[in-house]
């Protein structure tokens, strides 16, 4: 098994001279950013990769195992060739590849045999963008719980992921169809954005870390498309960190009678490590109007409360029009249903 590695957009890190060297004079180019989907990879193994497109920034977008990596080249160097043949240097804490010496030769030989390989400029376009960016964290989405009531903090909660930026072009069709406004639109990062470039003294000096915040954004959505899933992390309370994902299930068929009907299930994991009860970890599973929930805590006492407390989310639940119809406590391994 090899190590795990995790796909986006990686650290830049400073080239040393050792680094100019590696192995017998040969050159390491580290990862900038990963496929989604990245293909195994194991430590040593050789690999081609063919190179897609030559970025201003003294990078590399190269084919590898039919995914698209971008590679940092170290300040000053060149590399020729439409193929080059690589080794895998290193898998942690950055992807690393060894450029070998036959990289030129190989590259020369199968000109003449090689699928050529275009970019279309919308490609060129996420790739440079993603290139650019320095984190794929993304903006936290704050919800201060501690001094507002319970349906204020959803309605934050809500308001925070629909403004997110991460629905953009689906909430312009929607004003397209006049069913929202333009002054909602106007909230989301991407239009704040285009407002900022708009105004000329501005433009030259905000134009890097817009592109790098669109970068972000870009690589978010990418990965929700890809897994299916959102994922965000933000502030529960002041001090209290959560890690939250949210993600519609596959339909499965309710029979009723002699028909069948589509039962949409939406699940949400949520992570919190709270300082009295310790680490803390709930999925909720909404089909229809019926509400499936199971904790899972570290402290067996956490679980206790959180059973003698059953009736209370039982009642807040059917105030929102919504049915309990399991409750699941976990601690230690024993479950109490």
């Amino acid at each position: 098994m090899i190590p795990s590695i995790n796909t986006g957009v990686l650290p830049a890190q400073q080239i040393n001279s050792s680094q100019l060297l590696g192995e017998g004079a040969k050159l390491l180019l580290e990862t900038a950013t990963l496929p989604s989907r990245l293909p195994t990879l194991l430590l040593g193994e050789q690999v081609t990769a063919r190179v897609a497109d030559r970025l201003d920034n003294n990078q590399l977008a190269v084919l590898i195992k039919n995914a698209l990596f971008t590679l940092n080249l170290p300040q000053g160097a060149t590399v020729s060739g439409d193929t080059l043949q690589l080794k895998v240097a290193s898998l942690q804490p950055a992807l690393t590849f060894l450029l070998q010496d036959g990289s030129k030769e190989s590259a020369e030989q199968s000109k003449s045999s090689s699928v050529q390989v275009a970019l279309s400029p919308a490609s060129r376009y996420l790739t440079h963008l993603l290139s650019t960016q320095t984190s794929d964290a993304g903006k936290p989405v704050l919800v201060n719980a501690a001094q507002q009531p319970p349906p204020k903090v959803a309605e934050d909660l809500q308001q925070g992921v629909a403004k997110s930026g991460l629905f953009y072009e689906s909430h312009l069709k929607d004003f397209a169809d006049g069913r929202t406004s333009l002054a909602e639109i106007k909230q989301e990062p991407q239009a704040k954005m285009s407002q900022t470039l708009a105004s000329a003294e501005h433009a030259v000096a905000s134009a890097r870390p817009q592109a790098q915040e669109l970068g972000n954004l870009v690589q978010r959505q990418l990965n929700g498309l890809e897994n299916q899933q959102l994922q965000f992390q933000g502030m529960a309370w002041p001090g209290q960190p959560m890690q939250m994902v949210i993600e519609q299930e596959k339909a499965e068929a309710d029979r009723e009678g002699n028909g069948q009907q589509e039962m949409q299930a939406w699940s949400t994991n949520l992570s919190l490590n709270l300082p009295a009860l310790g680490g803390m970890a709930a999925r909720i599973r909404l089909v229809g109007q019926t509400v499936q929930v199971s904790f899972a805590a570290e402290d067996e006492q956490a679980g206790q409360l959180i059973t003698q407390n059953a009736s209370r989310l039982e009642a807040g639940l059917a105030s929102a029009g919504l049915a309990l119809a399991s409750l699941v406590v976990k601690d230690d391994g024993a479950a109490a249903e």
